[in-house]
């Protein structure tokens, strides 16, 4: 999928971008006021409260066969979503491998107030049976007691159809956007509750990708802040020590 014409809905719907695009759609970027600061080397792609309400209230199936709707999924979590299908070979495995890594590091960070959310791109193919085999891949389960649930749904292929192209996942030219093996590695991430949203290319990796999430979804100012806060005290004690010489000697810190 060209994430060029995901940028463009995205800015043709009125979606407040608040953040620079990736570089292939930085003639595209739209200034969206105090927020607002140039990210075109991480990809990332800021919208507000509206994007989650523009969500369809579509129901899918998780792996188990039971049914759930989407809004139900998203409502008062911090969501992390990706696009997938079983037969991938493609970006697929990656994209799933990232999710699995970031489901472990950020339990100790949201808990169970996150949720991670997969759906598939060819559910003509991806019945519940296929997901739930294909889930045990990536989906392992963890000691951790916050670890954060991850949902691998498949559905209608109508119901899916209409949730991507509401949210801007979709090719304008119908044979391309049909094609699962066209689809972005993107996620898109989210918190309601704030109004914050985002897409992020999977090429970020992973330790980006976390700060993005934090400072994107988080409930609180510490949360968002904290790789912020993390560096400029970093650049505090590292002043005071060019300042104070014989003290760092003395006590061996750096």
């Amino acid at each position: 999928m060209n994430l060029n014409h995901l940028f463009k809905y995205l800015t043709t719907a009125g979606l407040a971008l608040l953040m620079l695009p990736c570089a292939r759609a930085e003639e595209s970027a739209a200034s969206g006021g105090p927020d607002a600061a140039p990210d075109t080397k991480q990809g990332i792609s800021l919208m507000r409260k509206h994007f989650g309400d523009n969500l369809p209230d579509v129901t899918l199936l998780k792996d188990d066969g039971k049914p759930v709707r989407i809004k139900e999924v998203v409502e008062g979590h911090i969501v992390v979503i990706s696009f997938f299908y079983t037969n991938c070979r493609g970006t697929c495995p990656g994209t799933n491998t990232l999710m699995a890594e970031l489901r472990e590091s950020m339990a100790k960070v949201f808990g169970k107030s996150m949720r991670f959310i997969s759906i598939s791109v060819e559910p003509e193919v991806d019945t519940p049976e296929a997901v739930k085999e294909y889930a045990s891949f990536y989906r392992k389960e963890n000691a951790h007691p916050d670890t954060p649930d991850w949902h691998f749904l498949t559905g209608n292929p109508e119901d899916i159809r209409k949730l991507r192209h509401k949210i801007g996942y979709y090719e304008f030219e119908p044979e391309v956007d049909n094609d699962p093996t066209q689809h972005a590695a993107m996620l898109i991430i989210g918190n309601q509750a704030t109004g914050r949203w985002a897409t992020i290319p999977v090429g970020v990796g992973k330790d980006r990708m976390e700060v993005r999430i934090r400072q994107v979804t988080g409930w609180t100012a510490e949360q968002r802040y904290a790789s912020i806060n993390a560096e400029l005290k970093k650049n505090r004690e590292a002043a005071e020590a060019a300042k104070n010489p014989k003290t760092t000697a003395m006590t061996g810190q750096p």
